[in-house]
């Protein structure tokens, strides 16, 4: 089995299902090739992906541009209402999880995720034209639950395209215009407003927040269609040469290949592998902290004591964690510490929160800066989806994890709960009863105000315990790689295994594998036949389940099927 060092795994499994096979014979790659063909999907694949994380960004935050606009007297709803506007969007999000993630696995994915796309572009738009609290709850519902399908969906094209050791900083870039988004997001509400206080506006400067952002998300989701393909095989900026070098540069990660058919026994695997329940209580503890930054972080800012307008452009502030982290995930790589190397914005987040918790209410810039400090706690966040992508192999296992980690981020509770903000209108109460209160208990109190100590103990609890965490995988990390360094090595494994659809759990084996007795099904058939030229022969070493060919290229195992039988029937 392969190392973790942060990284991959794989492990001997049953032949895998999939219609495209790749060859295995030893395809030269060459430090260029490989350079040259990363060069070309980061050109092609990591823009369009990053503009969409950035878009999710900007769809999840528009509400609090809008919401010191003049959405809520326009929609008549209270400031109880627009927190549960916060919350019914995270349910949406929970509902769809699961089987939207199991959608991109048993549809073609890029397809899947346009569709997705388009669909929550067109209801973000629909938020325009709301005219009350339910119309709003009803659209802020399915906006959660259709873009409940792009982390997952982004997750898996990284670890179809990348190496290993390339997932970190690929994801943190893409993740990175999350953060990036609100430069854009703070601006464009910033010129809306003004343009708005001089009635120079058709609609409503927060209704063009909505419209903008939906059509461009839209337009998007159309180009994601046309661009991008389902498979590697299948992609048009690469040619059918490298096509095959770029199945071959992730061969290593022995993660397999995007596969339509549903493993229940990899469900059970996941269930039962303590690597899930520990990147699960990381998205749980470190979104306890989250909960009210999303939605109310414009509030909360104003309620420093600054205007509507130096609230908008102070907004954009928080890109400057784009920047971090970039660079840490690349040190990360780098090092292979990706899960250590959190310890850095865990800190200092630690340190933000005790900012805002000592300070005096008069040093309202002191406190502002701790509030940005705070939100480095979301790095924990990435780093570890990160290493579910590239550390958990097999396609349903990985789909399941990803939905569990997704799931655990939703349940936890919002951390802003009861809280009184002060606005240039109103003061008022935000209640953020999101499901995650089930399992939490309300930390930020009006009978707190203005201090919420502890509110912000429960974020200083909530960085250590991270921190901890974040240790703990990196310690069984290095365990598990000296384990498997002294266990047994890749002679043992079959050819082309590294594009099976294993998991990253199951024993290795010692030889190669053993011809099972009874009726060969077509994909047993494959996984103990090669092809060379045009006549097929038996593979005494074991074939890896792909089609070996003389000149290296992917090809559909359906098309060799009846030629494969006779040949068995004849060896027999």
């Amino acid at each position: 089995m392969s190392p973790l060092h942060e990284s991959s795994l794989e492990e001997k499994g049953q032949p895998s299902q999939s219609n495209v096979a790749v060859d295995t014979v030893e395809t030269t790659l060459s430090p260029e090739d490989d350079t040259r063909i990363r060069r070309k999907i980061d050109w092609n694949l990591l823009p369009l992906l990053s503009l969409i994380y950035g878009l999710q960004f900007l769809d999840k935050t528009c509400m609090s541009y809008a919401v010191v606009m003049g959405f809520r007297t326009d929609t008549h709803i209270t400031l109880n209402q627009y927190a549960w506007l916060g919350s019914i969007f995270y349910l949406g999000y929970l509902v769809g999880e699961y089987p939207l993630s199991f959608a991109l696995q048993k549809l073609p994915m890029a397809k899947m995720t346009s569709f997705n796309i388009i669909i929550w572009g067109v209801v973000l738009s629909l938020i325009s034209v709301a005219q009350n609290f339910s119309h709003l709850m009803v659209l802020r519902f399915f906006l959660g639950f259709f873009e409940s399908s792009i982390t997952p969906a982004l997750s898996l094209f990284t670890a179809q395209y990348y190496k290993t050791r390339e997932q970190g900083s690929r994801t943190a870039i893409w993740f990175s215009c999350n953060m990036s988004g609100a430069i854009i997001g703070s601006s464009m509400a910033y010129g809306l407003y003004q343009a708005d206080l001089r009635h120079a506006l058709p609609l409503a400067g927060w209704k063009l927040v909505f419209v903008i952002l939906g059509s461009i998300t839209a337009g998007v989701g159309v180009l994601f269609l046309v661009l991008v393909p389902d498979t590697v095989d299948k992609a048009r900026f690469l040619t059918p040469e490298e096509r095959v070098l770029a199945l071959e540069r992730i061969r290593a990660n022995q993660q397999g290949v995007i596969v339509s058919q549903f493993k229940p026994e990899q469900v059970k695997e996941a269930l039962l592998d303590p690597f899930t329940w520990l990147y699960a209580s990381v998205a749980l503890i470190a979104s306890i902290p989250n909960g009210g930054v999303t939605n109310f972080f414009s509030i909360l800012i104003q309620g420093f004591g600054f205007t509507t307008a130096q609230t908008l452009l102070l907004g954009m502030t928080t890109a400057y964690i784009a920047f971090a982290l970039i660079g840490l995930l690349w040190l990360g790589d780098k090092l292979k510490i990706r899960a250590l190397i959190t310890v850095i914005p865990t800190t200092v987040s630690l340190v933000g929160t005790v900012l805002v918790w000592a300070l005096p209410s008069s040093v309202k810039i002191g406190r502002l800066v701790g509030f940005y400090l705070i939100s480095l706690f979301v790095i924990s966040f990435v780093v570890t989806l990160s290493l579910i992508t590239s550390n958990v192999a097999g396609q349903t296992k990985k789909t399941t994890v990803n939905a569990i980690y997704l799931v655990a981020c939703e349940w936890s509770p919002t951390s802003l709960s009861w809280i009184t903000v002060s606005t240039d209108h109103a003061e008022g109460r935000l209640t953020s009863d999101c499901i995650g209160n089930l399992i939490g208990p309300q930390t930020f109190r009006t009978a707190d105000a203005p201090r919420y100590v502890p509110a912000l103990a429960t974020i200083v609890a909530c960085d250590i315990v991270l921190l901890g965490l974040m240790t703990t995988i990196h310690l069984l990390y290095r365990r598990e790689n000296k384990r498997r360094d002294s266990a047994v090595t890749q002679e043992g494994l079959p050819a082309g295994h590294e594009f099976d659809d294993m998991t990253d759990r199951a024993d290795t084996p010692s030889t190669g594998p053993t011809p099972p007795s009874g009726t060969h099904s077509k994909a047993t058939l494959l996984w103990f036949s090669n092809v060379v030229g045009d006549l097929p022969t038996l593979a005494t070493e074991g074939g890896g389940g792909y089609l070996r060919m003389e000149q290296p290229r992917i090809v559909d195992c359906t098309a060799a099927w009846t030629a494969l039988e006779k040949c068995i029937a004849q060896a027999v």
